[in-house]
């Protein structure tokens, strides 16, 4: 391939040049192209890995395959301009490449058989169960009552994806996934619940589903039990707590588990459920769902237990009770009656707080705590427990998990309003659900359409504490909410985001108005109104996804994407050995070829057989070939052009400041090459003579010009279009007839000229290389004007010259000139 691609430009190289200076800048334009795209992907992908953006891993994943491609087609790019040199690129940014993969990997996991197996077997085994079966089947472990059941697998899940083709279709959603468009996420969201429902879940899966559906419901002499299918996803009621985010469905016939079983499935990807797993760190892959199945317990009473109310060491229990089933309670549509007990054994009852009589006799609640501490012993850490009381009085734990609360300086219990002088409570009596002070403006739920209406550091006022919430966690600097409690789902999830949550603020709707900015401080259950800095010192808790799988891989991901090890081209380390990066390869490719085009045509001329004289009062002899766009389409049959006749943009701002009215051009022969007529046969040249005048090499939007003047020559080499990124000017000045001092007297104007204009200048002997980059277009035309009012101005400098302080007079008188 290398050496088909040698010999076809050798063939070009000699029987049509011209033809090869097109084919050269058609490549340094698609690498220049995906040379900004490239740049543009890095910043995506770091923009998530910093903060700035929050965005599914399949995004990342999709952002990294691009830019993977896009820097392969740079490389290529560069073969084909320069395809003798820098051999050795593609195969260290393969080596690069190659960990890059490695850091994508998300491991695949199991989808081997059994896809049901029976909940005992599966204690501590969240890797095929899931979070919450493997913590039930450790608490039945531990002797505590818990109901039978079964589990669906994460084989099982991921066998169903797999056999059904889902999970390309699935990362094709979850890549549009950014939280910064919300209204997006639910789009993607919908759409993978439908592709969920709507496929044929395999036989492999369904036979022994409903068969074990059939035996667990089994009742011998009545009707068949109704079951529960709970969600159970890996990583769920574990680091996050993921309460409820995922959906369970109740009063499940037998004969419709297998349903059940992809609605949960199809659950695990509800839009406030993927904007969860995204906000706590987790790919996709890494939460495979789970199906727990057990019967429907006849409840009298049901509610939540936490073994530490707070996050105090010597923090009591408390049991939060509701009559029949607890879904009102976790959902935070409803006050809960409240037990405290201590701690230890015998767990006597410290205090009741009911608004509607009794729910639960204290007998039982002393019952509960004693099961609380037995968990809470066997997991090592507090629990957050969901139980159940039959009417026959018996109790059952039907959930355990590790408790979401506040670190212990943030636990403080609820205290009187704090006064301050001068400043008195708006609010106060509301009841902690999640601690912390934060101020935000206000906003009223009830006006709220779409998670689009809220915006970050937005202090909600609610009546309820619904899951819903969570899809907007990370906007809301507090909530304040008429009902609810400390017991529901949003208020963990709260709890792990560090957001304060008052609940029980009856008059809120009434105290508070819609942007007007207030502080909650959940500690003291008190709101102000405005900003109170004395109480803003605690500072928020970190983002909940900080140690997340997903922060753990962007850390290894970002240095192979982004780092930049190859910063100064002129370094004899700025080479393809030195890659360590796909940054380092992006810069490796754009400044050789730029270099490569500055050396677009050398000084024979080669490939300008058919460029056309530039007719023009300038006493110099100027041709230009024009690659495309760089003339107007009136001039395309003209064997001459007018100045006027040129399009290029950065040609006509060169042209522009080489014909300023002020430029002192002289009187006489066109300026030409001196040093090439000395070399000549007794000087025999035509005035009109190619080999003796400059040339440019033009687009629309991109010029190569090769100035001679007298025994000094110029190259410009500028790129000047609407994208900044793909700007530059690159300048080369070298030359002259005067002695070396002189010589070096006027380079150094040029140098602090330039060097004002903001190029980067290096001087070697009399060899001047100036570069600009990145730039806006207008900057771009304007130092090219600046550069040729400098090459008009410095023609003969040399000779006129006298020292040093002449020269800074003439820098001085140049600047004030041309810098307006």
């Amino acid at each position: 391939m290398f050496s088909k691609e040698l010999f076809r430009r050798w063939t070009y190289q000699v029987f049509a040049p011209g033809v090869l200076l097109r084919e050269k800048y058609n490549a340094f334009r698609e690498l220049l192209r995906f040379d900004d795209l490239c740049l543009e992907l890095i910043a995506a992908v770091e923009d998530v890995h910093y903060g700035a953006a929050v965005a599914d891993w399949a995004r990342v994943a999709h952002l990294t395959r691009r830019l993977r491609l896009s820097v392969s087609e740079m490389v290529a790019r560069l073969g084909r301009l320069s395809p003798s040199r820098h051999l050795d690129l593609a195969e260290y940014a393969k080596k690069v490449d190659f960990y890059v993969q490695m850091a994508l990997d998300v491991p695949a996991g199991d989808m081997a058989a059994p896809f049901v197996r029976p909940l005992e077997a599966l204690a501590g085994d969240a890797d095929a169960a899931g979070g919450k079966a493997a913590n039930l089947a450790r608490a039945a472990a531990a002797g505590v009552p818990v109901p039978p059941g079964f589990t669906v697998t994460t084989g099982a899940f991921r066998y169903f994806l797999e056999a059904c083709e889902l999970r390309p279709k699935i990362n094709r959603h979850l890549r549009r996934v950014d939280l910064s468009r919300p209204g997006e996420v639910a789009e993607a969201a919908a759409a993978i619940r439908e592709l969920v429902l709507g496929a044929a879940l395999p036989e492999e899966i369904a036979v022994p589903l409903s068969d074990a559906a059939k035996a667990l419901a089994a009742n011998p002499g009545g009707e068949p039990l109704l079951l529960a299918a709970r969600s159970s996803a890996v990583a769920e009621d574990g680091r996050a707590s993921f309460a409820g985010q995922y959906e369970s469905l109740l009063h499940v016939a037998p004969d419709d588990a297998a349903k059940a079983y992809q609605r949960v499935v199809a659950g695990k990807y509800a839009a406030k459920a993927i904007t969860y797993r995204v906000l706590t760190g987790y790919a996709d892959e890494e939460t495979p769902m789970a199906v727990l199945y057990l019967p429907m317990v006849p409840a009298a009473a049901s509610g939540v237990l936490y073994t530490r109310d707070s996050g105090d060491p010597g923090a009591p229990m408390a049991v939060y009770a509701v009559p029949g089933l607890g879904g009102a309670l976790v959902e935070g549509a409803t006050s809960p009656e409240r037990l405290v007990l201590s701690h230890d054994p015998p767990h006597f009852l410290l205090d009741r707080a009911s608004l509607d009589g009794e729910v639960l006799a204290e007998k039982q609640a002393a019952r509960l705590a004693g099961m609380g501490l037995s968990l809470e012993k066997a997991f090592g850490a507090p629990q957050d427990i969901e139980w159940v009381q039959t009417p026959g009085s018996e109790l059952f734990v039907v959930q355990s998990r590790p408790m979401a609360v506040e670190s212990d300086k943030d636990a403080a219990p609820p205290t009187a309003p704090r006064e301050r002088p001068g400043i008195a409570p708006l609010i106060s009596g509301g009841q902690r659900a999640s601690g912390g002070t934060a101020a935000g403006t206000v906003l009223f739920a009830a006006t709220v359409l779409d998670v689009d209406a809220i915006a970050p550091g937005t202090v909600l006022v609610t009546p309820t504490l619904p899951t819903t919430l969570a899809r907007v966690v990370d906007r809301l600097a507090a909530v304040v909410a008429l009902s609810g409690s400390r017991a529901g789902h949003f208020a963990s999830v709260a709890r792990e985001f560090g957001v304060p949550v008052l609940t029980g603020v009856a008059d809120a709707f009434v105290a508070l108005h819609e942007g007007e900015v207030a502080t909650v401080d959940a500690d003291a259950g008190v709101v102000y109104r405005g900003r109170v800095e004395g109480l803003l010192t605690r500072p928020r808790q970190a983002r909940a996804d900080a140690g997340s799988p997903v922060a753990a891989r962007l850390a290894r991901l970002v240095p192979l994407l982004a780092s930049l090890t190859l910063t100064d081209p002129a370094s004899p380390d700025f080479t393809p050995a030195k890659v360590r990066s796909l940054h380092d390869v992006v810069r490796f490719a754009h400044e050789k070829a730029v270099t490569e085009m500055f050396s677009l045509v050398g000084d024979d001329a080669r490939g300008m057989a058919s460029a056309r004289k530039v007719k023009s009062a300038l006493p110099m002899s100027m041709y230009v070939l024009d690659l495309g766009g760089g003339v107007f389409e009136s001039a395309a049959a003209d064997k001459e052009l007018r100045p006027d006749q040129i399009r290029s943009a950065p040609m006509w701002a060169l042209w522009a400041g080489l014909s300023a009215e002020d430029a002192p051009w002289p009187e006489g022969p066109p300026i030409a090459d001196d040093a090439a007529l000395d070399r000549t046969s007794a000087g025999i040249f035509l005035g009109e003579d190619r080999h003796l005048a400059s040339y440019a090499v033009i687009s629309d939007v991109y010029a190569h010009v090769m100035l001679r003047f007298g025994y000094h020559f110029t190259v410009v080499d500028a790129l000047c279009g609407p994208k900044e990124n793909q700007n530059f000017v690159h300048f080369r000045f070298k030359g002259g007839g005067a002695d070396i001092a002189h010589r070096a007297l006027r380079l150094s104007c040029v140098r602090r000229v330039l060097a004002h204009f903001g190029f980067e200048v290096r001087v070697t002997g009399d060899l001047l290389d100036a570069t600009l980059a990145r730039i806006p277009e207008h900057v771009a035309q304007k130092r090219l004007a600046m550069l040729g009012c400098l090459l008009a101005a410095t023609r003969l400098l040399d000779i006129r010259l006298e020292d040093a302080a002449s020269g800074e007079t003439w820098v001085d008188a140049f600047v004030a000139r041309t810098d307006r």
